[in-house]
């Protein structure tokens, strides 16, 4: 029987990574990772402050997706809008992972260069720093408020996802038209298409509104 492989922080951060990304975010403790990496638990703060730190760098590593570079011919908007859509479509691919980002930036190598990519973009356009700031958290807000909310659907088929969104329509035809008329009025357009579209509509509406103000 072979010698266990050395625990170091890259071993530590894919065995949390695997236990976040199979049983959630609320199953990475100490014990439970020291038993998945076959260590005892207190061999983690060798290389770990303690399970915040731990935390934060798991949720770091799986941004490292998200692709940031800078492309020739590409506008402000459009840099900025195709940052946001990756950075979306990677939290709804591990959702149990994007819930460790979620709360708080992560403030390590990923998150930095996802948010020095959208100052770039931000500062090309000739926003003040006040108004970068301002436009970098509602872009984010919008973005990763956006992927919490889909998250749960997502992982459902298509065809699921319509008929969720269907029986979701019928029910605001059904009300009382004395009472709520503006939604019976308008129930056959609500979550018509699908979330990634409407995220993208949003995402323009609110370009389009930072454009105006650049």
């Amino acid at each position: 029987m072979g010698r266990p492989a050395a625990l170091s922080r890259e071993r530590i951060i894919d065995g949390a990574a695997a236990l976040v990304g199979e049983h959630g975010a609320e199953a990475l403790s100490a014990r439970r990772l020291g038993e998945t990496l076959g260590c005892d638990p207190s061999a983690l703060y060798r290389h770990f402050s303690d399970m915040g730190e731990l935390q934060r760098e798991v949720g770091d590593h799986f941004l490292a997706a998200v692709r940031t570079d800078a492309r020739g011919g590409e506008s402000w908007e459009t840099a900025v809008r195709r940052v946001c859509v990756e950075l979306r479509t990677v939290q709804l691919r591990q959702p149990r992972l994007a819930a460790l980002v979620r709360a708080a930036p992560t403030r390590l190598t990923n998150e930095l260069r996802i948010t020095e990519a959208l100052l770039r973009e931000l500062a090309r356009a000739g926003f003040t720093p006040a108004a970068a700031a301002a436009a970098y958290h509602s872009l984010i807000e919008l973005t990763v408020g956006s992927a919490a909310i889909d998250a749960e659907l997502a992982a459902e088929p298509a065809g699921m996802r319509r008929r969720t969104y269907a029986a979701w329509r019928r029910h605001y035809a059904a009300l009382d038209p004395a009472e709520f008329p503006h939604a019976v009025a308008i129930a056959d357009h609500l979550y018509e298409g699908t979330a990634d579209d409407r995220f993208r509509t949003a995402l323009d509406a609110l370009l389009a509104g930072l454009r105006a103000t650049a």
